[in-house]
Parts: structure tokens; C-alpha cells; sequence
């Protein structure tokens, strides 16, 4: 009983969902697709295909795709402008999904469900990138925001993208605990915690071109957090840090210089299929 009970209010503690989408790629421009997304335990999620620019096609010029995490809070509708500097700037297509709980997706969040849902959307994600022509095809990128970027990492253990992008992400969810609820100061709290979203660990398995993006005015993760995880990750890396970036929006502070850095991360790093990828993930 009070294990459930711990659980019950570290989830009340872990997750800000909002059910209501605010608008859709449709509200910013963008052509899309509503997806409806099988996950290996039988849930059901929401997300969104958004192509990338057509003129790519007759160009000849490498189409990236995206899948994209967002963080704790919210669902996919909250960086509806962020898609659309995804699309003019990179040039990708972009595959954003919501977590079991937010947006539209059924069920309760929880740490082993999230892992769930993003391995849904990365085998969808695959599949369209695939159908692409060669000619076209370019690198998959998996990008994650705060809690996202743990989402990011541990999937990206199993799939070897081309490049693992993380913007402001928790070294851990015990480190930012004390931080935030300074009551878990007196508790063992790196024993009991159910929820952990270990990015600084799960970085320390992958040899894939990471990139960590970190506002240095982020009072949500701490800069040393991002610094951590930046720390404990394989070469190649590269660590960009966003003066007066808050854990916000920290491409909004100058988008870009953000995407001068992303765009050169990629052209220097993320080869095109250079590594061998599955859609069939092993369970945790």
C-alpha cells in the first residue's frame, strides 16, 4: 500500500498533462497527418506526420526525419512554431507524439509507458523514412525536450539513429528532485523513486553524434544537470550553450544561431543511414 501510495504521488509529481490540443501544424502552415499509433502493450497514442518541404523531392537535397519528444508537461500541440523552424530550417519531416495521458493519447502516464509510446513512434517514424526515395533520404534524428531527452535516449539505445539531439535535458529524475521538492532531502530518495528518466546513463551506452542544447538561465534543469549528461556521452558531441536561454523556448532567445549550430551538428556528423537500425526494440 505504500508503494502505490508513493507512486501514486510521484506521478502527480512527474507529469503535467494537458488534454486539450491548443491548434495543429494546420494553425501554423503546415500540411500533416493525425496518426493513430499501436503500442507493444496494447495502447493506443496520438501523433502527428509532418512532411517535410516537397520541393526537396525535385531538388534532390536530403530530407532529415525528426521524432520528436516533448517534455513532461503539455501534449504535442505546444511547440506548434517549433514544427514549423523544424520544417523551414531543417528541411525535415517531423514525427511528434503524445504520451499515453497528454493530448489525446488514453491511459496514465508513467516512465515505462512513455518508453513504450516513443517506441511506437520511432517504428512508424522508420517506416516512413524508409519509404522515401534513397536519393532524398536523409539522416533520422531523434530529438527530445526535458524529459523528452531521456525518452530520447534510452530509445535511441535500441534504434542507433543518426544523431541524438537533446534540448535541456535532467541528468535524472532523482537529481532534480531535491531541487524541487527539498522535503526529498531527508528521504533516500535514489532508492524509492519509481520514476527516473536517467539520461546521464542511458547517454553512456550510445555511440551516436549527440548534441545537447542548455539554456544557462534554466531553473528547471540546472545547467550542471545538461553538463552531466554532456559529460558522461560518447564522441563524437557537442555542447551548445543558449545565453540567457531559459528552459522555455531557449531556441526562441536567437533561433538562428540555434539552427546555425543544429544545421552544422548535422552537416558535420549525422550521415545519412550511416548506422544499422531495427524497428524491433527489445523490451525493458
Amino acid at each position: 500500500m505504500f508503494r502505490r501510495l508513493i507512486t501514486r504521488l510521484e506521478r502527480a509529481l512527474a507529469y503535467f498533462p494537458e488534454l486539450t490540443l491548443k491548434g495543429t501544424p494546420e494553425h501554423v502552415g503546415l500540411r500533416y497527418e493525425d496518426l493513430w499509433l499501436k503500442t507493444e502493450d496494447g495502447n493506443n497514442v496520438h501523433a502527428w506526420w509532418i512532411p517535410g518541404p516537397a520541393d526537396r523531392s525535385s531538388t534532390g537535397q536530403h530530407r532529415p526525419t525528426w521524432v520528436y519528444f516533448h517534455g513532461n508537461g503539455g501534449n504535442i500541440s505546444a511547440r506548434l512554431d517549433g514544427y514549423r523552424a523544424i520544417h523551414r530550417r531543417v528541411g525535415a519531416n517531423v514525427l511528434a507524439v503524445d504520451y499515453r495521458g497528454f493530448g489525446l493519447s488514453p491511459g496514465k502516464p508513467s516512465e515505462l509507458g512513455t518508453y513504450a509510446d516513443g517506441r511506437a513512434a520511432v517504428t512508424e517514424a522508420i517506416r516512413r523514412h524508409s519509404d522515401q526515395p534513397k536519393s532524398v533520404q536523409g539522416p533520422l534524428v531523434m530529438f527530445g525536450i526535458s524529459m523528452g531527452a531521456a525518452v530520447a535516449s534510452r530509445l535511441a539505445m535500441d534504434v542507433k539513429p543518426d544523431a541524438l539531439l537533446l534540448e535541456s535535458p535532467p541528468s535524472s529524475f532523482p537529481d532534480l528532485a531535491p531541487l524541487h521538492y527539498p522535503w526529498t532531502r531527508l528521504l533516500p530518495i535514489s532508492k524509492i523513486m519509481a520514476y527516473r528518466y536517467e539520461t546521464r546513463m542511458h547517454v553512456t551506452q550510445l555511440k551516436v553524434p549527440t548534441l545537447v542544447i542548455h539554456g544557462d538561465q534554466d531553473d528547471i534543469v540546472p545547467m550542471a544537470s545538461a553538463q552531466r549528461v554532456f559529460d558522461s556521452a560518447n564522441e563524437p558531441k557537442r555542447l551548445h550553450v543558449v545565453e540567457g536561454g531559459t528552459h522555455d523556448r531557449p531556441d526562441m532567445v536567437d533561433e538562428d544561431r540555434y539552427y546555425d549550430v543544429v544545421n552544422g551538428f548535422m552537416q558535420e556528423f549525422a550521415i545519412p543511414g550511416a548506422r544499422s537500425r531495427s524497428a524491433d526494440f527489445a523490451a525493458d
